[in-house]
């Protein structure tokens, strides 16, 4: 560590945890942030030796006691320790001699998130006590982890539900915010990371800490879940996770930081060995000056970065940003950059010393992480659109079937019975083509490439029709189509299909008791949109109340038994997915038009 480290001055104006023990251990020198580092108030005495305040030392440390010959080269340990506000921390802990061969300068690096990450990573390990969970919004379903039961106190056969994990909360402010944040988390994606009691089914009180994340598709949420861990030890004792260490040793090695030193006067600036491994420059090569710094930086990059120095040297703002650098192999590495201005009487900075942290894996990892977000997002949606057609057209088909069947054995008119029985058949025709575009879409959910093609609409219509022919036999709408024959639209067919019979049931469903029902479906062109409208005379919807959640998911607002408030949701994911669009005009009373926007660009 050469960052020109002299007097006890120096380090105790450090913007990083640095301390100065001799051969005992003794902790003589310390930088001013170490005491908010460890918790301590300004006015706090910190232990006297460095055993009073990370615990049992490292063996590798002990063995320095015993060496008669100077320790060249650096020691890194990672630790573990209970913070004085009862919170589990891990550390980086890096051992230098000093020159004098009277003592060790020690680094403390906090790694606790990335300790953290790490764990997740390994959700089931009984020794960290750490267990998972999640809840399908979807499919209404929950999931927890044999640990999560574990600390729970529950049988490895337990059921869990969402009200049920609640109520094992402590009654009263832990089960109150408890509700707060679920709820938040589900209506508005807000995750959340908060510590709790609660009351096992033994009836044992416990501290647990909960870390909620929220996945979302297309502004809703689809799945909460998250980890869920018995902390009540590590409130009051040091956990010990030598294994966990090691593997920890393993996933952080590659997190060096490196630490500089810029004497703003002079144009001086001090790297460590770590900073030119950092930047594979060697030491023979560097100038010692900003512009060698400077030369390293990405083109793209370089801007932002000296204005972030100059906003530093000038007191604007802190050194805290990201940049990427090209390294003497042309590859590049992101780096996160930290420093702290030091200034004169006068207030003129006069040097600044900071740290850079390669986060290139970090960056890389978030990337692929986005793009299987959004590969789940996708798939999600797809599932969605096909479980409607599943549980919506199959639906449709077979309670028209029932119904006319209902008819059939009700008339014993020949002429009325010979109607029924060529009205069966077709709506089995139409039943047995809706199976065969299920086999369509199941194929299309192992496709990313939806099949696209022309769709005739009026023929589509019709068939859609005939599908619920005996609802139309019942309420006797009178349907207008002014449809051209030879009109087509480019999409999915079987979602055109699905979105035709939701707007059409929806005039059925919430139509006037109290007048015949119309229903006009007609069509425009012009040179960007195919524009399919159906319009009718029924009940209506309030728009200035329901208009911000028309296609929400489980929205109703006609209070029919009969609502489920999937048609519109799945509708509009439908289009969405087809890169079509869907508006909607209504008012109370007065009836309601849905208007279905689809591209021509495929025409020309």
């Amino acid at each position: 560590m050469k960052t020109k480290i002299h007097s006890s001055t120096e380090i105790k104006d450090l913007p990083f945890p640095v301390a100065f023990v001799d051969k005992r251990f003794e902790i003589k020198q310390y930088s001013d942030v170490f005491h908010d580092y460890f918790d301590f108030k300004v006015t706090d005495t910190l232990p006297k030796y460095l055993q009073g305040l990370i615990g049992e030392l490292p063996k590798s440390f002990l063995a320095l006691k015993k060496r008669k010959s100077s320790q060249k080269i650096p020691l890194s340990e990672f630790i573990s320790y209970v913070s004085r506000k009862g919170e589990l921390r891990w550390h980086k802990l890096t051992l230098y001699e000093c020159k004098s061969g009277k003592g060790y300068y020690l680094y403390f690096e906090d790694v606790t998130k990335k300790k953290i990450a790490f764990d997740l990573s390994l959700q089931a390990e009984h020794t960290a006590k750490i267990g998972s969970w999640e809840v399908d919004l979807v499919n209404n379903q929950i999931y927890w982890s044999d640990m999560t039961k574990e600390i729970h106190e529950v049988s490895e056969d337990f059921v869990p539900d969402l009200e049920g994990g609640i109520n094992f909360y402590k009654k009263g402010e832990h089960r109150d915010r408890i509700v707060e944040l679920v709820s938040n988390a589900i209506e508005n994606g807000v995750s959340f990371d908060e510590e709790f009691i609660i009351v096992t089914a033994k009836g044992n009180e416990k501290w647990v800490r909960s870390i909620c994340s929220v996945e979302m598709v297309n502004g809703k949420a689809t799945r909460i879940f998250g980890v869920f861990q018995d902390i009540d030890k590590a409130k009051s004792e040091s956990l010990k996770y030598q294994v966990l260490t090691d593997r920890m040793r393993v996933a952080v090695q590659s997190s060096n930081i490196g630490i500089w030193d810029y004497d703003i006067v002079n144009n001086v600036l001090v790297w460590d060995d770590n900073m030119y491994e950092l930047y594979q420059v060697k030491k023979e090569n560097f100038s010692g000056e900003v512009e060698a710094w400077e030369s390293t930086i990405h083109p793209d990059d370089r801007e932002k970065s000296l204005k972030a120095v100059q906003e530093a040297v000038e007191g604007k703002k802190e050194f805290n940003t990201e940049f990427r650098i090209k390294t003497a192999d042309g590859s590049v590495r992101y780096i996160h950059g930290l420093g702290k201005v030091f200034r004169n009487q006068k207030g003129e900075a006069i040097r600044m010393v900071g740290a850079n942290t390669d986060v290139s894996r970090i960056k890389k990892a978030d990337s692929r992480l986005r793009q299987l977000l959004n590969t789940t997002e996708k798939q999600n949606q797809s599932l969605l659109n096909f479980a409607h057609i599943v549980s919506h057209n199959l639906r449709s088909n077979s309670s028209n079937l029932s119904m006319l069947t209902g008819m059939l054995l009700e008339n014993t008119e020949p002429k009325k019975q010979q109607r029924f029985l060529e009205m069966i058949r077709l709506s089995s025709e139409r039943l047995d083509e809706t199976v065969v575009q299920l086999n369509e879409v199941i194929k299309i959910q192992t496709d990313h490439n939806l099949n696209y093609q022309w769709v005739p609409v009026k023929q589509t219509l019709t068939k859609v029709l005939e599908s619920i022919n005996a609802h139309i036999e019942e309420i006797d709408p009178k349907i207008n189509i002014q449809i051209p024959d030879e009109l087509k639209v480019y999409g999915v067919k079987a979602y055109i299909g699905s979105i035709f019979l939701n707007l059409l049931t929806n005039s059925l469903k919430y139509r006037k008791q109290e007048m015949k029902l119309q229903i006009d479906i007609e069509s425009k062109e012009n040179e960007e949109n195919t524009v399919i409208s159906f319009k009718d005379n029924g009940r209506g919807i309030d728009l200035k109340r329901h208009g911000d959640k028309l296609f929400g998911m489980y929205k109703t607002f006609h209070g029919n038994k009969d609502a489920k408030g999937v048609g519109l949701f799945i509708s509009k994911n439908q289009m969405d997915t087809m890169n079509a669009e869907i508006e909607v005009e209504s008012e109370v009373d007065k009836g309601a038009a849905f208007h279905l926007y689809f591209s021509n660009k495929k025409k020309n």
